[in-house]
């Protein structure tokens, strides 16, 4: 096993610098075939987490020695068995969930052929790339404890429009969790609003410092900075909104000297997708899912 691991990290090194070396949990199951490892947990979603997948994920952390299919289709079929046991068949609130180092892209149609689909992408932002603005009549300013409604009606809109990819999950307490969220944002965070005749039109917030220190495991590059939300109303929209809010966010963190920004945006969504890696990001990892976790 250590030969396959110690492979696995060397074969990510030489594709991404980026890529960090992670431990898998200590409780973590395991499943061996030739060439290959798999550390399997079950995680069941605080209230907190669930807005954002199924209430129980079942994760599967894999180590291929040269990342290829007849590696990655054996360990899969594994795993499968396992969750065949433990796992409700239909249960929609229960996904299979692999988190894939996105340019380690020989075997993933392996992934294709055992009913998984791309659901998600962190994505990284290396500091000093270059910060597209776009002129937009609007105020961009930090977010004040006034705004708090306004942006709790907006993190609500975010949160049912990204609902409907099969990623996030809308729940009876969504608006209390992301109403708390918001109000600890504004007081500790990175928050700035659009404002269009004294109304708020859109938001962004981001984390930086010891606020951040969560997603450091997932680069390699200390620390970092994360881009946690944006958002602007449809009525306005096309009109420069997010790339002003985009831009001042990004060169508040700059100047804050974070070496990389990450942030995770729904793959399938038609407006976040190209919006992203305009504004100079990159794939990192690609989260696959299968949900239900069994049919």
């Amino acid at each position: 096993m250590s030969d396959v691991v110690h492979q696995h990290r060397a074969r990510l090194a030489a594709l991404d610098p980026l890529f960090p070396t992670i431990t898998p949990p200590d409780d973590a199951g395991r499943i061996e075939v030739p060439g290959a490892v798999g550390f399997f947990t079950t995680e069941d979603s605080s209230p907190e987490v669930a807005l954002w997948a199924a209430a129980r994920r079942h994760v599967l952390r894999v180590r291929l020695s040269t990342g290829t299919t007849g590696e990655l289709g054996p360990l899969l079929d594994e795993w499968d068995k396992h969750l065949t046991e433990v796992c409700t068949p239909g249960d929609r609130d229960e996904a299979a969930v692999i988190n894939w180092p996105s340019r380690d892209s020989i075997a993933v149609r392996e992934l294709v052929f055992h009913g998984f689909s791309p659901a998600s992408v962190v994505a990284v932002r290396p500091i000093g790339r270059p910060i597209p603005s776009l002129a937009t009549p609007h105020e961009v300013r930090p977010a004040v404890v006034a705004d708090i409604p306004a942006l709790v009606e907006l993190s609500v809109a975010l949160h049912s429009h990204d609902a409907r990819y099969g990623l996030v999950t809308e729940r009876a307490n969504a608006r209390e969790v992301l109403a708390e969220e918001m109000r600890e944002a504004v007081a500790e965070g990175i928050v700035l609003v659009a404002e269009r005749d004294g109304e708020v039109i859109g938001f962004v917030e981001a984390e930086a410092g010891e606020r951040a220190s969560w997603a450091q495991a997932m680069v390699l590059a200390e620390p970092t900075a994360y881009l946690s939300r944006l958002y602007v109303r449809p009525d306005a929209r096309s009109n420069g909104v997010a790339c002003a809010l985009a831009a001042e966010v990004h060169a508040r963190l700059n100047d804050l000297g974070a070496p990389v920004t990450l942030m995770e945006h729904i793959l399938a969504n038609e407006f976040s997708t190209p919006f992203w890696y305009r504004q100079g990001y990159r794939p990192l990892w690609t989260i696959w899912q299968r949900r239900p976790a069994v049919r």
